[in-house]
């Protein structure tokens, strides 16, 4: 196929939405057959039988798919207990048998520890239950990492490790420390003859974030920057990472730059970045953060010859987070998914023409359950279904009237309910919450919204009339 007819047809399916599922699965079609197909999770956080549901289910779903192989980027066991993992392997094997789907086609184990599978029980989650020494000494399986790994998994256990899985090479390391995979540079140089040339991928997985990648600058979780040096030398690479717990549906997950970089989201839940109202303290004043357990994530990969897709999912509604992100073939010629590329080309999410921006007062306790006199401001969520493109998050900004001059006095950034989730989880209006006291006291106002995507442009913004706080009614 020729660059004009890919790049034709990667148009096509990127006018795709997966949301109208039966149109997506006629465009993917025109691709034929995918030459490799891969699940993706990580942080999956298995502490006990109840957790292990959402882990089968989304096996489950692997098998259906056809996958190939699984990636589980780390964080298995929640505490580091053996018997935790091992509830990993018993799940694994009762959907995939001595490594075979329901159809008898082999699918590839490509697991790496996390540092919870290191030292989850020195965390909060485990001190909360009284962790005790007796149990470390038995259950931990740090110290015996090795012979838990060949115990559960049936194979041996290395730092680092390639598996070949239908002629492509699979790398994964497992987690070393906070800043680095230890020799990751030396493997990859050691195995380079078998490593593809001329833009056909390879991929590579661990538990963090390679520094200055996905969701860079601001996440947490990257690491010190020597796998980021390490992997620039091969820009057919495409590399998973998990630890930061990032919603698929924040763009920024997926970076390209000297290689791809593909965050995993988790399996067990979405962290909610701060910096919102909603978000956590010192950010939040009148709203309680939002609950995410329900966030539980993972993605299919299929590789072709001209292009990657990767299938954005969730595991609790099945339903999809997006539109599939395409990767142009051979990897290191177009980069779609530069982070500066797609900051000028995003498009903008804006409010419909019938929208409407309504203000109510009542009262209501702040984050600290102290009682508030509040104004609440009310608006539409915007969605691609609904609206062209979809809002990542929302900036209010109160506007003050003094005499002949008006002035920004207050902003706030607010997430609606379920940016996490899929659009049909994320139909309930959005709200921000301020308290009477603050707002202006003596001067009039009016309320202002944007919608905001991924990497921050702004649309035109919902705009109440003056109003004197005070004088707003109380519902």
């Amino acid at each position: 196929m020729n660059r004009r007819n890919f790049l034709q047809r990667s148009a096509a399916l990127m006018g795709a939405v997966c949301l109208d599922w039966p149109a997506f699965a006629e465009k993917v079609s025109q691709l034929g057959k995918p030459n490799v197909k891969i699940g993706i999770v990580s942080d999956i956080h298995i502490r006990h039988m109840d957790s292990v549901k959402t882990l089968h289910h989304t096996f489950e779903y692997f098998d259906s798919a056809g996958v190939d192989g699984v990636i589980i980027a780390g964080d298995m066991a929640d505490w580091g207990f053996r018997s935790q993992l091992a509830l990993v392997a018993e799940t694994w094997y009762d959907v995939f048998p001595n490594d075979r789907g329901s159809d008898g086609r082999h699918v590839e184990k490509l697991f790496v520890y996390g540092n919870h599978d290191r030292e989850g029980y020195t965390y909060g989650n485990a001190r909360s239950v009284k962790v005790t020494k007796e149990m470390i000494a038995e259950e931990a399986i740090w110290p015996q990492k090795e012979k838990v790994w060949q115990e559960l998994f049936h194979e041996k256990w290395t730092p680092i490790y390639m598996k070949d899985v239908k002629g492509y090479k699979f790398i994964g390391g497992h987690w070393d420390s906070w800043k680095d995979i230890s020799g990751l540079a030396e493997f990859l140089q050691k195995v380079e003859g078998e490593l593809p040339s001329g833009g056909r991928p390879f991929f590579y997985f661990q538990h963090f974030h390679p520094k200055d990648t996905c969701s860079s600058p601001w996440v947490w979780g990257q690491g010190g920057g020597n796998v980021t040096k390490a992997l620039s030398k091969y820009p057919n690479c495409v590399c998973f990472s998990g630890h930061s717990h990032t919603s698929l549906t924040d763009e920024r997950s997926i970076w390209q730059g000297a290689f791809t970089s593909v965050g995993t989201a988790s399996l067990s839940y979405i962290s909610i970045w701060a910096g919102r109202e909603n978000s956590s303290e010192p950010w939040t004043a009148q709203m309680k953060r939002l609950k995410s357990s329900n966030g539980k994530q993972g993605q299919i990969m299929s590789v072709y010859d001209d292009c990657i897709t990767l299938e954005r999912r969730e595991f609790v509604y099945d339903q999809p987070l997006g539109e599939n992100w395409i990767i142009p073939l051979p990897l290191g010629q177009d980069k779609p998914f530069l982070f500066e590329t797609r900051r000028k080309n995003a498009a903008v999410p804006q409010f419909a023409a019938a929208d409407s921006l309504k203000v109510t007062r009542a009262w209501g306790k702040d984050v600290k359950g102290k009682s508030q006199d509040q104004i609440t401001l009310h608006f539409p969520s915007v969605l691609k279904k609904t609206h062209g493109t979809r809002a990542f998050d929302y900036e209010v900004q109160v506007e003050e009237k003094e005499y002949d001059t008006t002035k920004i006095c207050a902003t706030k950034r607010v997430y609606s309910k379920g940016y996490f989730l899929g659009e049909a989880q994320d139909a309930d209006e959005v709200t921000c919450v301020f308290s009477l006291s603050e707002l202006p006291e003596k001067h009039k106002v009016r309320f202002h919204v944007r919608p905001v995507e991924s990497f921050g442009k702004k649309g035109d913004a919902l705009v109440t009339d003056w109003m004197q706080p005070s004088d707003i009614d109380r519902g």
